[in-house]
């Protein structure tokens, strides 16, 4: 394969002045090709990370500022699948197949119950987030609920078993004054 500092020499052969004996001259080419060089890497670097598909670093973590945090602590093919799952959620996926892709997407470990009957949805988080996750999560789930659909979204990660081990009395939780989003959220 030819290299940027060979074609250089091809080229400008016929103009007779870059002669690969002639010193000064030839140190100019090579200068011009180091360059040349840098700048192809950079392109293919660039070209790569512009595609989904092929990004490893850079060009997910543009993309995933787009749509919410970055997942730097997760894998390139990982972080893949959720950019497009995302960036392919459509019009017609309101559904609760559509709105499992969504919650997917943002990486979300839940449950999803549905009440039909009662035009009411509960999305449980089964995983601790910090209040900043849970932020986010909670604005990125109100856009994909449709508006007829009433649902409580809640990050509580205690399970009834664990909570009946705790062993306290009503009154012991009725003292901590605590308003029902607070107990609906309370983790281990």
């Amino acid at each position: 394969m030819m290299t940027v500092l060979d074609n250089l020499y091809r080229y400008h052969a016929p103009v007779g002045i870059y002669d690969i004996g002639s010193g000064v001259l030839s140190w100019e080419l090579k200068a011009y090709a180091a360059e040349l060089e840098r700048l192809y890497s950079d392109l293919g670097i660039l070209f790569r990370e512009r595609f989904v598909a092929t990004a490893q670093d850079m060009g997910l973590r543009v993309y995933e500022e787009m749509f919410g945090p970055v997942r730097a602590g997760e894998g390139a093919e990982e972080r893949r699948e959720k950019l497009l799952l995302r960036m392919n959620l459509g019009g017609g996926d309101f559904t609760p197949d559509g709105i499992r892709k969504a919650l997917d997407s943002f990486g979300l470990n839940y449950t999803l119950s549905e009440f039909p009957q009662i035009g009411r949805m509960t999305v449980t988080a089964t995983t601790d987030y910090s209040e900043a996750e849970q932020a986010w999560i909670t604005r990125e789930v109100e856009k994909i609920i449709p508006a007829h659909i009433e649902f409580q979204l809640t990050f509580n990660t205690m399970t009834w078993a664990q909570i009946d081990a705790l062993d306290r009395t009503f009154a012991a939780i009725d003292n901590e004054d605590l308003t029902w989003r607070q107990i609906d959220n309370r983790t281990q």
